[in-house]
This record gives structure tokens, sequence and C-alpha cells, in this order.
């Protein structure tokens, strides 16, 4: 029974931050890899996923695949036409991303390049 929860834990992420868009319409949640996947991507050092939902109603958009997050975590929101797109780092990049409204003004880059 304990090999059986050791096993189930160590196949579990992580959660260990979470990032809202800049008009609070998507979250992104990243999650350290799981005990396993890091076995499979020991060669990272920071072995790392994330997860963006829309927030209302709670919809799950896209996971990436596992990336070494080390020094690569910069967060980009282009949720503006044309880009449409959320980006993090070099290796996790979200496409074709609604966006938050249509008849907004532009963002700041401040707001964009957090």
């Amino acid at each position: 029974m304990v090999l059986a929860v050791g096993l189930w834990q160590g196949s579990q992420p992580h959660l260990f931050h979470t990032a809202i868009s800049p008009r609070k319409v998507y979250r992104l949640e990243y999650y350290e890899a799981s005990f396993l996947q890091s076995l499979m991507h020991h060669d990272f050092n920071m072995p790392a996923f994330a997860r963006l939902y829309r927030i209302q109603p709670e919809t799950l958009i896209g996971e990436s695949e596992v990336v070494d997050l080390r020094m690569n975590g910069e967060l980009y929101w282009y949720i503006e036409v044309p880009m449409n797109k959320v980006r993090v780092g070099r290796d996790i990049v979200f496409e074709n991303i609604p966006p938050e409204c249509t008849d907004c003004p532009p963002l700041p880059d401040s707001a964009v390049m957090p």
C-alpha cells in the first residue's frame, strides 16, 4: 500500500506559480515536473511545464511539453490581434488564443511583457 501511494505521489506534478493575463481572462499555471517526468528529462536543470486556462468559464486551452525552465521562463501575453499567443521563454508557445476583448485599447508593453 505504501509503495502504491509513493508511486502515485511520484507521478503527480506540483503547481509552483500562477500568472493572470492583463485583463484577467486567462490563467497560466506553472508546474514542476513529477518525479517520473524528471527521470525522463534528467538532463534538464528545472523540468517544468505550463497549462493555460480560460478563467470564465473554466476551460483548459492547452498544456505544454516538459521543458527546461531554468533561465527560460519569461512570460509574454501576446493575446491581441494579430499575434494571438502566450509565450513562456523560448520553448513554450500557446497559439491561436482568442483576444481578451475586441474593442479594447492596446495594452502597454509593460502589461504584455511583465
